[in-house]
């Protein structure tokens, strides 16, 4: 529920927070493989909605190649962040 009040409150830093404490020990074992997802999923469209692209581009390699599997959402959020940014000539390369 603390991710759901950070994008509620488009809380980037909170969010940040969150993640670091999530990436402590073994903290992250206390979600199940389909919450967790869901965690990452959240996570990532706040990042798309808030970042940088290039911050957004570097939490996507990172995340999307051992964390999570991208929503269609995610990838709407993506693809926006990227026309936002101007930055459509990246799309090859994160497909």
């Amino acid at each position: 529920t603390g991710l759901l009040q950070c994008c509620d409150l488009k809380d980037i830093k909170l969010a940040y927070q969150l993640n670091k404490a999530m990436e402590k020990g073994d903290n992250w074992k206390f979600l199940d493989v389909d919450r967790l997802n869901g965690y990452w999923s959240k996570f990532f469209s706040l990042l798309c909605m808030m970042e940088q692209i290039e911050v957004v581009l570097k939490w996507y390699k990172e995340m999307s190649s051992s964390l999570f599997y991208p929503t269609p959402k995610n990838i709407l959020d993506l693809l926006q962040a990227l026309d936002a940014a101007n930055q459509l000539e990246v799309i090859p390369s994160v497909w």
